[in-house]
């Protein structure tokens, strides 16, 4: 009897100590150019889940960091990233690719949701949508939710059909709203104020500082629906254990002094939640989003 409770004991520490030794480095991932960058802004958080997380097998959290959601659902895919941390039509296009699952709304900036706001210079004589057919649009990168995903849509959801221009100072002719990339918010936002663009695109908090900034030269032509400031997704697979200590340790932490510092460093972050209306609902949107753009061409 004893031998039997001996074998039972071993064998179940054999099994907790292989599947914890696969657990050891849980990786989270975001998108970007560059790493160091990154590092300096994930450090705080990345320090805090391995000093949480701990008790539960994980030695070391990691960043990983890859330039397209592409390589980014690749990674997935392979079980090189365990969490991706980006916003909600970047999150949505990964979890499309690679099984993910979204999982908690991550409170960047302070903020629970967000909006994108298309703008254009008070002298352009533009007012509405409709008036933006044959002009030129600066927009951001087409991984950015509030600077291109969000208002891209939002155009061909008015009956406009849009059209890559090679550069932004290629001529543009014809009915179509011709768009250039500009790779970074500020970028759009000079475009505007230059005149290189007739109107431009960025989320509501860049406006506001803008208008705070050039007050009086600039109106908004569009307004976009709410989403989810920030989302974090786990890859298809991952421990059900893991998951669950993770979403606590995340949930919990504005409740500490020192989680509610860790946040502040981290993305000025209020916190991490549940989605009010469950993941499944507030993505059902999202992914329509997503289906509109690639029947219309637009990836």
């Amino acid at each position: 009897m004893f031998g039997r409770i001996l074998l039972c004991l071993v064998t179940s520490l054999t099994w907790l100590t292989a599947s914890w030794a696969q657990a050891e480095t849980l990786n989270l991932g975001t998108l970007n150019e560059g790493i160091r960058g990154q590092m300096r802004i994930f450090k705080p958080l990345l320090t805090y889940l391995e000093d949480e997380l701990e008790d539960y097998g994980i030695s070391e959290v990691r960043l990983v960091v890859h330039p397209s959601t592409q390589l980014m659902a690749e990674a997935i895919s392979r079980k090189e990233v365990d969490i991706f941390i980006d916003s909600p039509m970047v999150v949505a296009k990964v979890a499309q690719l690679s099984g993910g699952v979204p999982f908690l709304r991550h409170w960047k900036d302070g903020q629970a949701s967000y909006y994108s706001v298309i703008f254009t210079h008070t002298d352009s004589g533009i007012t509405s949508l409709e008036d933006l057919r044959g002009r030129r649009v600066a927009l951001e990168d087409h991984d950015s939710s509030s600077g291109f995903i969000v208002p891209a849509h939002m155009l061909i959801n008015a009956g406009l059909h849009i059209k890559k221009l090679r550069a932004p100072t290629s001529t543009h002719t014809g009915d179509e709203v011709g768009y250039f990339l500009t790779y970074n918010d500020k970028n759009t936002m000079f475009a505007v104020a230059s005149g290189r663009a007739d109107a431009g695109a960025t989320n509501q908090m860049n406006y506001l500082d803008l208008m705070e900034a050039r007050p009086d030269e600039f109106r908004v032509v569009a307004i976009s629906e709410r989403f989810p400031r920030s989302v974090l997704m786990h890859r298809p697979g991952l421990s059900e254990e893991l998951l669950k200590e993770l979403r606590y340790t995340l949930k919990a932490m504005n409740k500490a002094e020192e989680g509610r510092a860790v946040l502040k460093s981290f993305q000025n972050s209020a916190g991490f939640d549940e989605f009010a209306a469950g993941s499944k609902r507030t993505f059902a949107p999202i992914f329509e989003i997503l289906q509109d753009l690639e029947d219309a061409g637009i990836n």
